[in-house]
């Protein structure tokens, strides 16, 4: 698989419909996309609102990294996060990946998914910088 931003919006597409079979009922507040280019890494994980946990304690939600990608949970990921740990050994900027990313998220065929969901009043998508405590999202 290609690093590109359409083989990004297959993977989250694929992900977020595995995720609407188990969720339907449940009401979401953030999708969070995780990308950690340095391990190889892209994790999608959930907070409902019945939740207690903190929003930016995402380690903590009880669904964080609902993906599994090392757990055998997303092997067709796998591919796409080896080519984008190469590109970024390459000058180890992790910034065009979260752009990438966020504009995946925020695509027509991945919103399409998301509008299935039940939303909370405050419901966002989000892809953090994860190294960054004052993070823009860059979904927004």
């Amino acid at each position: 698989m290609e690093y590109s931003i359409e083989s990004i919006e297959q993977l989250l597409a694929e992900k977020l419909s595995e995720a609407l079979s188990e969720f339907r009922e449940k009401e979401v507040r953030i999708i969070d996309i995780g990308v950690f280019p340095w391990h190889s890494e892209i994790n999608v994980s959930f907070l409902f609102s019945e939740d207690s946990e903190e929003d930016d304690d995402i380690a903590a939600w009880p669904y964080f990294d609902y993906s599994k990608i090392f757990e055998g949970g997303w092997d067709q990921a796998k591919e796409l996060a080896k080519k984008m740990n190469e590109i970024w050994l390459e000058d180890n900027d992790p910034t065009p990946f979260f752009l990438d990313f966020g504009s995946a998220a925020t695509s027509e065929k991945v919103t399409k998914i998301i509008k299935q969901f039940k939303l909370a009043p405050d419901f966002r998508v989000q892809v953090l910088n994860p190294d960054d405590s004052n993070s823009e999202n860059f979904c927004a």
